[in-house]
């Protein structure tokens, strides 16, 4: 059952290569697109890594999981999952599972782009809590688009609902434009926002610094917890 779940998980997003030529393309493109700025300034690649990271996680979640399960809600696949001994958990774990390996697969080819490119250095790296990390990311961000791809009756709201979230967290996580310079309120609420989260962990981990820095990480603990338990309360087959 937990394999053909999986494969359904791996067939689903293989359908929208879209999504992953968007999710998996991007950082390489906004890579090459500051590759001035970043030949030559260790400090600032390896400050970037955690930004990339958290762009792509949030795309295979939101506009790839998240969307794909509203869609598959509203043509009524999930009904004969019903009728099976399949449970809600599920069905979670393994979309999180399939998708995550994605993700390992995309880091090292850009782990990889940035030691040969930018000269990135390898050494005195935390390579168990950096994964751990990323695996908490993940799973935050997909149970995040978990819940919104169930929380409306209505699957095709909900379809629409994954997409406005993740632009608002693009805009709210400073991806749009730097919040440097914008008002304390912007800065403020940017802070309590999941992608703020991820990428100062992920940059703490991957830099050596206190993981507990801050209220990041156990913010993302608390909130991974919060989400997988909406997730499957306000699970939906249809």
């Amino acid at each position: 059952m937990i394999l053909g779940l999986i494969k359904y998980h791996i067939l689903t997003l293989a359908r929208e290569p879209i999504n992953m030529f968007f999710g998996l393309g991007l950082p390489f493109l906004y890579l090459f697109i500051m590759s001035n700025q970043l030949i030559g300034n260790p400090m600032m690649v390896d400050g970037a890594l955690g930004v990339f990271i958290t762009v792509t996680t949030m795309v295979l979640c939101l506009t790839d999981s998240a969307n794909s399960h509203a869609y598959t809600r509203q043509i009524k696949f999930l009904r004969r999952l019903r009728m099976t001994s399949v449970k809600p958990w599920h069905y979670i774990i393994t979309g999180i599972l399939s998708r995550i390996s994605v993700l390992f697969l995309f880091i090292v080819a850009f782990i990889a782009t940035l030691v040969f490119v930018f000269d990135m250095s390898l050494a005195d790296r935390n390579w168990l809590l950096f994964s751990i990390v990323v695996a908490l990311a993940f799973s935050m961000f997909y149970l995040i688009g978990m819940f919104i791809a169930n929380m409306l009756r209505n699957a095709k709201m909900s379809q629409s609902s994954t997409l406005v979230v993740f632009f608002v967290l693009l805009l709210g996580g400073g991806f749009m434009f730097p919040l440097d310079n914008a008002p304390d309120i912007m800065q403020t609420i940017s802070n309590g926002l999941p992608p703020e989260f991820a990428i100062t962990t992920l940059r703490n981990v991957w830099m050596g610094m206190d993981i507990f820095y801050g209220h990041y990480f156990v913010a993302m603990i608390v909130a991974t917890i919060a989400f997988g338990v909406l997730s499957v309360v306000f699970f939906k087959y249809e």
